[in-house]
């Protein structure tokens, strides 16, 4: 068969690479670029070249699909950086962080460590998001009514449980009780952290954007066109036509939308008996984040002995990270969210992008994409799943893969391996 594609972010990318043994694929990115929320750049600090990553920079050599996925597509025996998964927590102009996790002992002979009543609530956080996923705590079940916060201490709700989740998805920490505690869980299930060494948390050394051209590099029965948006789906018999912004029109027999939701809504919109598709798709909310790297400590605490590798700073209803990567790349650069304040002073790049937020009114859509019954269309994502992680991206692929093509080795390489 001939199986259009739209979008070549990981979930879409993902799904040609499984797909290619055994079909032939077409894959539509309205960008310029491969790799749809994974944003490398590079930045010249000195002699050294390094990659930064704007959008998706954490991922985990706990994510089992995604990491035999980075091994399928060889890119190389040691491919993650681990640094620790530090934390400082501040207010604008606070003369001390009200958190700073530990980091390294090493580290932390020069650093002053501040635990007290925000470190409470982070274990208690991790505690109650381990029983959500153990309980598997049901979709419709917000974080205000999955757990018990009246115990905390006076502003740690709001300037630790709210906080943490709100620079993640980059909503108000205001919006946060009303998440899905499942989506919301997912992030930071944990044990009681230790107070001597933070966990460690690993990023691609040549960034995440190097999987998105891995995978494109190793398809051999694809066309992958770059600057060409999908802009709506037509039926032509029983197959269809995937018509380009510029009119350039390809036919293919399946569809694969791995684009976000409201682009696959758009897409629909000519596509007559899609209109229960259409108004699951409508559930999604999305929340625009912007991402700036920098060479100037813009967002990291005064006093260096609080710095941490993932910095937060809560101010005026929002919460926003600001990510050094001296910790791996030893190195003064550093990428921060700038959606809701200042703009750094010594800035090198830039990007903006859309985060679903893990609503339960988006659980429901799932479900009701997941019992949809139209022939030859299907989706991709992570917004199709319980997370929005690249782990659930390629685990779309995955379903994706096995309804189109059951029979494809590289499917069975990466689920059975």
């Amino acid at each position: 068969m001939r199986i259009g594609i739209a979008g070549a972010g990981t979930a879409g990318l993902a799904t040609a690479w499984l797909l290619d043994p055994c079909h032939e694929t077409v894959v539509l990115e309205g960008r310029g670029d491969l790799g749809g929320n994974a944003r490398t750049v590079q930045v010249r600090v000195g002699d050294r070249a390094l990659c930064l990553d704007l959008g998706v920079h954490e991922v985990s050599d706990q994510f089992p699909l995604w990491s035999r996925l980075v091994r399928s597509v060889g890119l190389g025996p040691d491919p993650l950086l681990s640094v620790p998964a530090s934390r400082t927590l501040q207010h604008p102009g606070g003369t001390r962080p009200y958190l700073v996790g530990p980091h390294t002992p090493d580290a932390d002979r020069d650093r002053e460590v501040v635990l007290g009543p925000a470190w409470e609530a982070l274990g208690r956080l991790g505690r109650e998001a381990s029983r959500w996923e153990e309980e598997d705590l049901g979709g419709e079940v917000t974080v205000a009514e999955a757990g018990d916060w009246s115990t905390l201490a006076d502003g740690m709700e709001n300037d630790v449980v709210h906080a943490l989740p709100a620079s993640v998805f980059g909503c108000g920490t205001h919006d946060v009780a009303g998440l899905a505690a499942r989506g919301v869980g997912g992030f930071f299930a944990a044990p009681q952290p230790s107070p001597s060494e933070a966990a460690p948390m690993q990023s691609l050394k040549g960034g995440t954007q190097e999987l998105a051209r891995a995978l494109a590099g190793r398809l051999s029965a694809a066309e992958v066109h770059l600057r060409a948006p999908l802009h709506r789906l037509e039926a032509h018999g029983d197959r269809f036509a995937m018509v380009e912004a510029s009119g350039r029109r390809h036919l293919v027999d399946a569809v694969v939308l791995a684009v976000p939701a409201y682009a696959a809504a758009a897409a629909l919109q000519s596509l007559a008996g899609c209109t229960g598709l259409r108004a699951a798709l409508g559930a999604f909310t999305y929340q625009e984040l912007v991402y700036a790297a920098h060479l100037d400590p813009f967002g990291m605490p005064e006093d260096r002995r609080h710095w941490s590798t993932t910095n937060v700073t809560v101010h005026d209803g929002w919460s926003e990270s600001t990510t050094w990567y001296g910790p791996g790349h030893h190195a003064e650069v550093f990428v921060s969210q700038v959606t809701h304040r200042g703009t750094p002073r010594h800035e090198v790049a830039r990007a903006a992008f859309h985060a679903p937020l893990p609503t339960p009114a988006a659980h429901r859509a799932r479900r009701r994409l997941a019992e949809r019954r139209e022939e030859g269309l299907y989706f991709a994502g992570a917004y199709t799943r319980a997370l929005d992680s690249q782990e659930d991206a390629v685990a779309s692929a995955v379903d994706v893969a096995r309804a189109l093509a059951p029979e494809s080795p590289r499917l069975a390489q990466l689920t059975n391996s």
